[in-house]
């Protein structure tokens, strides 16, 4: 008789063991930390400018480090194997702020605040990427610039869910959107 808790022991070890192994073989993919930012090695270092970007605007759902997608009309998915590196509105100002150094030409010693609030900013079924912003340069004297709403839409490449390509596709925006403050500022 004493040798039945003994065997439901083993028992229970024996089947410890198989579901830690089971667990093991079950385990997700390493997370993947995506940057917004395009590797240093292909652009060329920002020469500072009196330029200031505001820290960007953006939806709560959007203030986090999930990358999201919209998968359905109402419906965002997180991409399970991967998220930003940084915050998602940390790393479009310093996009846009780097984005606007390397750019401008003319007017760098302007003392402008760049504002920018973004409505929208993920990949959507479509397979494109769709940024939609409002934004406002001012001066040193909080007199405006100059303002505009914006639209870019960003093809996304065949394999959309892919962490690297959405994450290209949507610096691919914001650098856009850089672009648009400067030429219609700058």
């Amino acid at each position: 008789m004493k040798q039945a808790p003994t065997r439901r022991a083993g028992a229970l070890a024996l089947a410890t063991v198989m579901l830690a192994g089971l667990a093991a073989c079950s385990s997700a993919p390493p997370l993947k930390h995506v940057m917004l930012s395009p590797p240093q090695t292909e652009r060329l270092p920002a020469r500072p400018s009196n330029w200031e970007v505001r820290r960007v605007k953006m939806p709560e759902y959007l203030d986090n480090y999930d990358i999201q997608l919209r998968t359905a009309d109402y419906v965002l998915t997180r991409m399970p194997d991967a998220k930003w590196a940084e915050r998602l509105p940390v790393a479009v100002t310093r996009l846009l702020q780097q984005t606007i150094d390397e750019k401008l030409v003319n007017h760098r010693d302007r003392h402008y605040r760049v504002d920018v609030d973004i409505d929208t900013f993920e990949p959507q079924p479509s397979g494109h990427v769709v940024l939609s912003a409002s934004w406002k340069v001012l001066n040193a004297k909080d007199k405006l610039v100059t303002r505009d709403d914006t639209l870019i839409q960003e093809p996304l490449p065949k394999r959309h869910q892919s962490p690297s390509a959405v994450g290209q596709a949507m610096s691919t925006a914001v650098r856009e959107l850089a672009l648009q403050i400067v030429s219609a500022a700058g």
